[in-house]
């Protein structure tokens, strides 16, 4: 038995083989088989008629039997391993030609190898590996939270009342500047604990669902606001996990969103911090720049300005993000695809193999083919390794000594936001980088002049 390695695909795979295995040992292929021998005796047979070279019979003779005996008569079995899906099942096929069998697990399990191993010495957090989550994942983490809003209404309206009439007007009086709530790495803290002086509305969820309104104290409101948060972190990180992970339980998603993003951002920002720290001052920055827009743009006309402003800033941030995440879905889609296929073609393209001059020909451009997509998986992890340290070094420059905080908030997001963009062209360049990679350097530079011709 032999294995076969995939980055995700596993079932197509196996699929696909299960097919070819039934195909090749039907009677009709072996009739089929037959023919093509047919068909390769008479065009050798011209051959020696028009060249006076008997030498070409036999050479034919030769390579057709050998081909035939030792690429399709032989059979084994094999196991099917997917990164992605470790418990896919069923992962045995029996009876698979020896020919495509063998060529497809020596190359997969080479390019396995290759992007293991390169893994290993590019010295990248586990858990950041592309193997484990895929290109950019630390990337990918950041920008996903860099959204988040508050989901619960109630809490929602408390805190944009907590700003306008508590915080805004501890600004004016001085109790702490501008600079300093701009700059906190925890926003929530710098704002604690609230004037006794002043007071909000404060909305209440009742048992019923009915909401009940009241008028305390801005500590006061303060200090029941600091009891929901962990109540509302929990609720978003459970939504948060089921959109990042939607293949896992929700419990298990959760876990490792709350595992995995810490350790993202330690690496892009070289400042250590919980995930529940994370979410709580990203959904401050959000809910602070909310109240800030809604109090510049109290007057009808500042709100018309407001609205026109946040959503040209939607429109541009979806066309250029879409594109990053297209190219970072299609391509690894593009491999699995070009993999099933080159498998299926097996049984087609192999009576073409016993022709003769040609038959040789055609072998090696099939096995070549399988170089070529085995070639993608360290493609992919070398482009990985670049974004990431590119990303770390850019997101770590753009938060300073102070990470996330409300002054470097919009930089921090705009240079996570380029990484993704700069992942979608590269990643997009993969088909024709592993091509080049087998045919040499000027054909890389053929392709990426016509790639970037749309940029001149």
């Amino acid at each position: 038995m032999v294995e076969i390695f995939t980055v995700g695909g596993g079932e197509y795979i196996v699929n696909v083989l299960n097919a070819v295995a039934a195909w090749t040992g039907a009677g009709g292929y072996k009739s089929l088989i037959q023919v093509a021998l047919v068909m390769g005796m008479v065009l050798a047979v011209i051959v020696v008629a028009f060249n006076q070279d008997w030498r070409a019979w036999l050479n034919w003779f030769l390579g057709a039997t050998l081909i035939y005996m030792c690429l399709m008569v032989p059979r084994m079995d094999v196991h099917v391993t997917d990164r992605v899906n470790p418990s896919l099942a069923p992962a045995t096929v029996a009876n698979v030609p020896l020919g495509l069998a063998l060529m497809a697990s020596f190359t997969s399990q080479a390019g396995d190898y290759l992007t293991r191993s390169a893994e290993l010495v590019f010295g990248l957090p586990d858990d950041l590996n592309y193997s484990k989550n895929g290109m950019i994942y630390g990337a990918r983490l950041l920008e996903s939270t860099r959204s988040l809003r508050i989901s619960d209404p109630e809490f929602a309206a408390n805190f944009d009342e907590h700003v306008r009439q508590c915080v805004f007007y501890d600004l004016l009086l001085g109790r702490y500047s501008m600079k300093e709530l701009s700059e906190s790495d925890d926003i929530w803290a710098t704002i604690a604990p609230g004037s006794a002086a002043r007071a909000q509305k404060f909305l209440t969820r009742q048992t019923d669902d009915s909401v009940t309104a009241s008028i305390i104290t801005c500590r006061e409101a303060y200090t029941a606001l600091s009891g929901q948060w962990a109540s509302l972190i929990d609720e978003m990180t459970l939504v948060a996990g089921r959109q990042l992970y939607p293949r896992q339980t929700e419990a298990l998603a959760k876990a490792k969103l709350m595992a995995d993003l810490p350790i993202a951002y330690q690496y892009l920002t070289g400042i250590s911090r919980s995930a529940s720290d994370i979410f709580r001052q990203v959904l401050t920055i959000n809910a602070m720049n909310q109240a800030m827009h809604g109090f510049a743009g109290a007057s009808g006309t500042g709100s018309i300005d407001v609205f026109a402003q946040t959503r040209a800033d939607i429109q541009t941030e979806r066309t250029y993000s879409s594109i990053a995440h297209n190219a970072m879905k299609w391509v690894p889609i593009l491999n699995v695809v070009l993999t099933v296929v080159f498998y299926a073609l097996f049984p087609v393209l192999f009576p073409l193999f016993l022709m003769p001059r040609t038959g040789p020909i055609a072998l090696r451009g099939y096995v070549t083919g399988f170089f070529y997509l085995a070639a993608w998986g360290p493609l992919f992890v070398i482009l990985h390794m670049i974004l990431m340290f590119k990303g770390a070094g850019d997101v770590a420059a753009a938060g300073g000594s102070t990470g996330l905080s409300l002054a470097t908030f919009a930089g921090m997001s705009d240079v996570n936001r380029d990484i993704g963009i700069l992942a979608g062209y590269l990643v997009a360049s993969i088909p024709f980088l592993a091509g080049g990679v087998a045919r040499g350097a000027l054909a890389i530079s053929g392709q990426a002049t016509s790639y970037l011709n749309p940029s001149q």
